[in-house]
């Protein structure tokens, strides 16, 4: 599920893919680049001065005791020092100011994106997995632009100058050091590879353990009952072991890196002390000359001894960048078409299905509804065992999938042809599970519709019977019900997203189990006030209970993915007097308030054959 994009090939194809990507997104923002790069620049300059002055100072000063030029020496020294300093400090600022500007902007495009991506990847992917590419690697690429690029700056500036004020001092010792500049780059490119793999290594350790860690932190409590802590443990001890062994994998290459690296620098000493000292006894070079010569040596080796750790950073760098790149080319398998259009608020909420053929990757044939229509305004419920295909029915008519073949018509229009934002408008789906909100009873309830007035949020949470418990509560309606509404009860949640299916006011309302934590009584009010306040649309029911599908007038059964049974509840419930023999002691749940065991299963012979088990 990637969107794959071929990139121009033009004067950039010579760089790396991840720099092509990565300026492209400092592209807005060069103007704070270009200022960053003038104050390194004019920083690296004034790194030039302290051996240049050092070499007046030898050769000319102190013979001829010029106490006078002493003092601006020294003054030059110090421009130098706190000039190079003042300067590199301003360029890195204005480089975080833009890096932190481009992390922000980029942490929006992922999350935006992320929020296009459809329910396949969402079902199919740990929640580690998914958040990881929004923290360490966008960090970390906020971190090249802030830290590392700089750095890289920094080092080609200086040794581009550097190279070119040893040459004019001497051409002869230039040339007898410059030929160990490629040693560096020839084991740079030796241990490229290497680097690349154990910086791509650390992430994937990184992305295992964090995808561990949220599942783990999310299932504390079930972890502890089924008394598995210690296995939970030993698990993570496995996966933190790994993170550490690959980080010191990439260290330890690193380090390798840097101690091949660094004969470029003693032989470089060696040939400056050594050829440049013959030379001095000759009296071809000045004393000065010499230390200015080794300072700039130092100077020049200084930030190639370093580029060992740059360059395994910038690998690591790369990696998280191919990290945002993955995620970034991931695309939705519902999204809106070219031509999609908006629906009217009044449009018929009537659904068509015809030859509509459905599958998940792990089941392939799930789903065959030759033709169904649910008319507008129409009262549904639907039945059948576990795994009949109740609820996928029901997202596929929300659209959180799109069928393999045929076809799903809202009022006429197909609803591949109905942009995303105006379908989920007109149809609310309602899980088992609700996704409730770390806030307020209100800030949940004003999440789909934030112009709800007092008066609309005291009669939704009326219709769902949860006036009694906000009574209760010391802050009323403002009362803060926790990550995930982890505070409230079961039925509680349920009921909460109850009110705010009703104060959505959507066309079509689907209720996948979503009144399964509610008694039976309880159950039959709430659907009662929702069918009283959304008189005009056409409400979609999925339940396991025997006693909601008596309250409508027509009930849908499932099995293995088709429908076996149409008709009204007075034909189901004769259908299970008729054919359904259970025991004594589950007759009377088939006949009173109280639900079904969970291990009770009730078969339906002739047409209507189906399972139903509460699940």
């Amino acid at each position: 599920m990637s969107c794959l994009s071929h990139e121009r090939s033009g004067w950039s194809s010579w760089l790396p893919r991840e720099l092509r990507w990565l300026s492209k997104q400092i592209r807005p923002l060069l103007h704070w680049h270009v200022a960053s790069f003038l104050c390194i620049t004019a920083g690296s300059l004034l790194a030039l001065l302290t051996p240049l002055v050092l070499k007046w100072l030898i050769d000319q000063i102190i013979p001829q005791r010029k106490v006078g030029l002493l003092l601006v020496a020294v003054g030059l020294i110090f421009l130098g020092y706190q000039g190079r300093i003042a300067l590199t400090s301003l360029g890195n600022y204005l480089m975080l100011s833009a890096a932190q500007r481009m992390g922000l902007t980029l942490r929006v495009s992922l999350l935006r994106h992320l929020d296009t991506l459809s329910a396949e990847y969402y079902e199919n992917t740990p929640v580690g997995s998914v958040m990881y590419p929004l923290k360490e690697p966008i960090e970390e690429v906020a971190y090249f632009g802030s830290d590392l690029l700089p750095a890289i700056l920094r080092m080609l500036l200086t040794t581009g100058f550097t190279l070119a004020t040893m040459f004019l001092l001497s051409p002869v010792l230039t040339l007898a050091v410059v030929p160990l500049v490629p040693v560096f780059l020839i084991t740079r490119q030796h241990f490229r590879r290497r680097l690349a793999a154990d910086a791509d290594a650390v992430q994937d350790d990184r992305l295992a353990w964090s995808s561990f860690l949220q599942e783990h932190v999310s299932s504390v409590i079930p972890i502890q009952l089924l008394g598995q802590e210690k296995r939970q443990e030993r698990r993570a001890f496995r996966l933190l072991a790994r993170a550490v062994r690959s980080q010191q994998e990439l260290f330890t290459t690193g380090v390798w890196f840097t101690v091949y690296s660094s004969l470029a620098v003693v032989l470089a000493m060696c040939a400056v002390i050594g050829y440049g000292g013959e030379r001095v006894v000759a009296g071809a070079l000045s004393v000065g000359s010499l230390v200015a010569f080794y300072g700039f040596v130092t100077q020049l080796f200084e930030p190639l001894s370093g580029a060992a750790d740059l360059y395994a950073r910038a690998q690591k760098t790369f990696a998280s960048i191919r990290q945002v790149q993955s995620a970034l080319a991931l695309c939705p398998s519902v999204a809106n078409a070219p031509a999609a259009v908006h629906l009217s608020k009044d449009h018929p909420p009537q659904i068509d299905f015809a030859a509509v053929e459905f599958g998940y990757q792990r089941q392939k044939d799930m789903l065959h509804i030759p033709a169904l229509r649910i008319l507008p305004g129409e009262h549904v419920a639907m039945a059948g065992e576990n795994g009949a295909g109740k609820s996928t029915l029901a997202k596929l008519v929300a659209r959180l999938y799109d069928p393999v073949r045929g076809s799903i018509r809202l009022g006429g229009e197909d609803i591949r042809n109905i942009r995303l934002e105006s379908l989920r408008q007109h149809i609310c789906y309602l899980p088992r599970d609700p996704v409730l909100f770390d806030g307020t009873l209100v800030s949940n309830l004003r999440f789909v519709q934030p112009a709800a007035t007092d008066y609309d949020l005291q009669e939704a949470i009326r219709n769902v019977g949860l006036s009694s418990f906000v009574a209760t509560l010391p802050d009323g309606l403002r009362q803060r019900i926790g990550p995930g509404g982890c505070q409230l009860s079961g039925g509680q949640r349920q009921r909460l997203a109850l009110a705010r299916a009703i104060l959505q006011q959507p066309r079509v309302l689907i209720l996948d189990e979503a009144t399964s934590c509610l008694d039976p009584g309880a159950e039959a009010l709430v659907l009662q006030n929702i069918r009283r306040n959304l008189s005009a649309s056409t409400l979609i029911v999925v339940s396991h209970r025997l006693s909601t599908f008596a309250t409508f007038g027509r009930v849908l059964i499932l099995s293995s993915g088709r429908i076996i049974g149409d008709g009204g509840p007075d034909s189901f419930m004769l259908a299970q007097a008729t054919y359904c023999k259970p025991p004594i002691s589950q007759a009377s749940t088939l006949t009173g308030n109280r639900e079904l065991p969970p291990s009770t299963s009730v078969p339906l012979s002739g047409p209507s054959k189906t399972l139903l088990s509460r699940g």
